[in-house]
């Protein structure tokens, strides 16, 4: 035997009750469950402390993080992450199949058990510019690998609506290859939702309130509570928990280096839940079983023999701080030395991903959209379509500032304009190489020379977060695919934490400014978006 845990309460989150026993493990896998002690060549003491399954996040974009999935692992597996299902139509967006190459490798070297799911949508739209393109011809051979557990979130929901044939036929594939097709319906209602669920959509992660979340829960669709860092759920969506075990999963989407290493990551989700009333075995469910369950990943998500050994020991059930976390049957929090996490080698295409020249100047926002801004709310990534009267291009005392997005792919050059109401800025910009989800360059701010600096910084470094105050810049570089830092996160979250915090001295009150701005471009999330063709009424599924 390699491994026992002795003495400890076992949480059975298939049973939903907790009763004390030693585990037994040998060669990665839970081999004996037993009253009595069990001898080991490691033996851990749990008197006292409690075993759960390890937590899977069952929708996660590793690029959001702005980290490798090798640097990412590291910090997952300290919060008691063990298994992720990952979407990676981020690098795609970019880099197309030499981007989910890229990544799949990096994701086999990752101390982490990460599934993928084939991007459904690069790009997300026709409404914007991406880098490159994933047909049906590359998901065909995604799901050749066993990884590849689903079809990605489906964000065209128009085109599902509508019988696009291209979209469909993506869908069909899916099922023909038994794969789940993941769910992307914000504000989806009515007959609209019947015909998304009927052509074959299994789930949903988009939902912002009790009532839409009720709908789809009777049209059959499972549920994904989600926690990032610029999308939070209202409270009284936790209460669906009370009363259903089997349908609703945790995830985060898109959640920075610097929230996971402050505030976690499904154990955030896990502590909310309790903190409203949840019973604690109920949350560790849906944390763990249900999304193995539903992605019928053999042997994961319980404490059972012949199960992958992915554990996390708990002190208690109120933090979710893990005191121990076993991946595949080795303790990885505790042990002396790490050994130092492989490289991977990076094309030079991913990383001289921005094709463009610096700007000479930024353009006027066109007379047709001076009427109009985009509203947006903290914690939302919904927007609304606010009417203005104002002749002022910029109005920072008003809080009518410019957001304009550069199309950096080097296809067609374009640049728009627009303005936006609720960022808050005083003084000077902010731009970033992350837009989602085609990955042009936006900005925001208070004057165009700020904007014009912010943006050709990241332009000049090959992708990042750059901040413009007075022509003084601020910048965390992402280098790869102008997505990702090749740096740890104990290293980048610091550079993170300075932006954001100098974002706020500019005036910002927003929790998360750079992952706000990140969503200003997802011409897939109603109502009101700009992308590098123009202003888009997402709800209409056209440009302005």
């Amino acid at each position: 035997m390699d491994l026992s845990i002795n003495n400890i309460r076992i949480i059975d989150v298939i049973e939903e009750k907790i009763f004390s026993a030693s585990v037994g493990i040998n060669r990665g896998k839970v081999v004996k469950i037993s009253s009595s002690t069990i001898r080991a060549k490691q033996i851990i003491d749990g008197t006292g402390k409690f075993l759960s399954p390890g937590f899977i996040d069952a929708h996660f974009h590793i690029e959001s993080t702005n980290l490798t999935p090798i640097n990412f692992a590291q910090i997952a597996l300290r919060n008691g992450t063990t298994a992720v299902v990952a979407d990676c139509h981020e690098i795609c967006n970019v880099a197309g199949m030499e981007g989910f190459e890229y990544f799949r490798e990096s994701c086999k070297k990752a101390e982490l058990d990460i599934f993928l799911t084939a991007p459904s949508c690069v790009p997300a739209s026709s409404l914007g510019t991406s880098g490159a393109e994933i047909n049906l011809t590359n998901i065909r051979k995604m799901f050749s690998y066993d990884e590849v557990i689903a079809l990605g979130e489906m964000m065209n929901f128009s085109g599902v609506i509508h019988g696009q044939p291209d979209v469909l036929a993506k869908i069909e594939l899916a099922k023909k290859s038994g794969k789940l097709v993941n769910g992307h319906a914000p504000n989806l209602r009515g007959n609209d939702l019947k015909k998304y669920v009927t052509a074959g959509i299994s789930d949903d992660h988009e939902s912002t309130s009790y009532e839409e979340i009720s709908e789809k829960r009777s049209l059959g669709m499972k549920i994904f509570l989600r926690e990032g860092s610029a999308e939070h759920l209202p409270d009284n969506c936790y209460s669906f928990l009370k009363s259903d075990r089997d349908n609703f999963m945790f995830c985060s989407d898109d959640k920075l280096a610097s929230d996971l290493l402050e505030n976690g990551h499904i154990n955030y989700n896990i502590k909310k839940s309790v903190k409203l009333g949840i019973d604690p075995v109920r949350a560790l469910r849906t944390a763990t079983y249900n999304a193995a369950k539903h992605y019928e990943i053999d042997n994961y998500g319980a404490i059972l023999k012949e199960n992958v050994a992915n554990l996390v020991i708990l002190n208690n059930l109120q933090n979710f701080i893990p005191d121990e976390v076993i991946f595949h049957g080795k303790p990885v929090l505790k042990r002396e030395n790490q050994s130092e996490k492989p490289a991977i080698t990076i094309s030079q295409n991913i990383l001289h991903s921005v094709k463009i020249t610096p700007l000479q100047n930024i353009p006027k926002i066109p007379k047709k959209y001076m009427h109009m801004a985009i509203s947006i709310t903290d914690g939302l990534i919904i927007t609304k379509k606010m009417s203005v009267q104002n002749d002022s291009e910029i109005d920072s005392e008003r809080d009518l500032l410019k957001l304009v997005v550069v199309e950096r792919h080097g296809k067609n050059g374009n640049i728009s304009c627009c303005r936006i109401n609720g960022f808050g800025l005083k003084r000077g910009a902010l731009a970033s190489s992350i837009a989602h989800d085609c990955h042009n360059i936006i900005a925001v701010g208070t004057n165009n020379t700020d904007i014009r600096l912010a943006i050709n910084s990241i332009i000049e470094n090959q992708g990042g977060l750059s901040i413009s105050e007075n022509g003084n810049i601020s910048i965390a570089k992402l280098p790869v695919g102008g997505l990702m830092s090749r740096l740890t996160c104990e290293e980048f979250a610091p550079k993170m934490n300075k932006l954001e915090r100098k974002a706020k001295k500019l005036g910002t009150e927003l929790s998360s400014p750079f992952g706000t701005i990140s969503f200003l471009a997802l011409e897939v999330i109603p109502e009101l978006k700009l992308s590098d063709m123009g202003l888009v009424d997402v709800n209409n599924f056209e440009i302005l």
